[in-house]
């Protein structure tokens, strides 16, 4: 589903890991005569002092985009990149810098509005994990069909990149945003019916035109196949929750497939032992939680997801909080918090307006937990 934030917001590209920006604080850093804290967005960034002032045009470079060494030796800050010459997030006297400042003099003149997009020119990207390749048992490689009715769940933003999102108007859910891998369930309208589909079509099976789907957040798995680890962890969440039955009970409750159009399909997150290295939430076994539910291609509100989840018997991630936005409201939930008996940060929250309306959702990343995951070599957050 291609979400055209442009339309609303003044960034050509939400999910920008490099871009131009206006800066829209000087802030001092209590203690230290060199250096300042400068904000963009929602970005905070440690400069030397004297350097920038408000309303100056830069391009930011932020957690995890990844930047060409000749960039960075060109800026002098090759050696303070993590590993992989990521931009790294570091805590300096009780301030977080959480992205990487680049003059505004390294972009041609064309670029230089706030807002524009500065990936391809500047040969800078986001840092993705490597993904292994998929086998059956036997050393067959991995083949299978994708249904296009089982839709992928689209990349919401991080609400650094787009601070006017909400206002303290809006009614919204702040969750808590589960690092582990992405999966989705449905019963979903058929790509092409087979011959004995048809055959069965003609004796009364009102059902035929639909089937069972799961899968990752980009690769539909079937329901025979291995997946990236040592078992297929989305189908082992299928078996043991039961979601195939819950699923099909569910959508026959209503006695007809019309309502269904494409299909109805889950969303969640799988997370656990094994799923995410050194972050695994003290658990011994993998676990799911839904976060959002598409009908016939139209993600639900929150009332109606929740009426889903509950209905299929399933668990959904933490509601931490229901009501007006605000930026205060909001933070308290990302800053200090530890997964519960740990002093593991956890990961961050998603917040998402209850109409369902897909431009009114993001993410926020716990710095803590950027920091965290650097020193203990975590796999990355998505």
């Amino acid at each position: 589903m291609n979400i055209q934030y442009k339309k609303i917001y003044k960034m050509e590209n939400l999910n920008s890991v490099c871009y131009v920006g206006a800066i829209g604080e000087v802030k001092p850093i209590e203690g230290a005569d060199n250096i300042e804290l400068v904000m963009v967005n929602g970005w905070n960034a440690i400069t030397k002092k004297g350097e920038y002032k408000v309303d100056d045009l830069v391009v930011v470079a932020i957690t995890d985009a990844v930047i060409p060494q000749k960039l960075s030796d060109g800026l002098g800050v090759t050696s303070y990149l993590r590993k992989g010459q990521r931009v790294r997030t570091i805590k300096l006297r009780k301030v977080y810098s959480e992205c990487l400042i680049i003059p505004i003099g390294f972009v041609p003149d064309k670029y230089r509005y706030d807002g524009s997009d500065c990936m391809e020119l500047l040969e800078v990207f986001k840092y993705e994990p490597p993904v292994k390749m998929v086998q059956l048992s036997g050393g067959r490689k991995f083949k299978y069909h994708q249904n296009p009715n089982f839709h992928v769940y689209y990349k919401f933003p991080n609400l650094k990149n787009a601070p006017e999102m909400f206002n303290e108007e809006d009614i919204v859910t702040v969750t808590r945003k589960l690092h582990g891998t992405n999966a989705r369930y449905g019963i979903v309208r058929k790509k092409r019916l087979s011959f004995f589909d048809r055959v069965k079509k003609l004796f009364g099976n009102k059902w035929v035109n639909y089937e069972y789907v799961y899968g990752s957040h980009n690769v539909e798995k079937g329901s025979d196949t291995q997946g990236f680890y040592e078992t297929d962890v989305w189908r082992t969440i299928s078996d043991n929750y039961k979601i195939k039955n819950k699923l099909w009970d569910y959508v026959k409750t209503y006695g007809s497939p019309d309502y269904l159009g494409d299909g109805l399909i889950i969303y969640g997150e799988i997370y656990g032992h094994g799923i995410q290295k050194n972050y695994d939430y003290g658990l011994t076994d993998v676990k799911f939680a839904g976060f959002d539910v598409e009908l016939n291609g139209d993600y639900q509100p929150y009332y109606d997801e929740k009426n889903v989840f509950e209905s299929l018997g399933l668990p959904r991630v933490e509601v931490l909080y229901l009501g007006t936005w605000s930026k205060e409201k909001q933070d308290k939930y990302v800053f200090n918090n530890n997964i519960e008996g740990t002093k593991v940060p956890h990961e961050g929250v998603v917040v998402k307006s209850v109409t369902g309306d897909r431009y009114k959702v993001g993410k926020v990343i716990n710095p803590d937990y950027s920091i965290f995951s650097e020193k203990h070599n975590v796999g990355d957050s998505h």
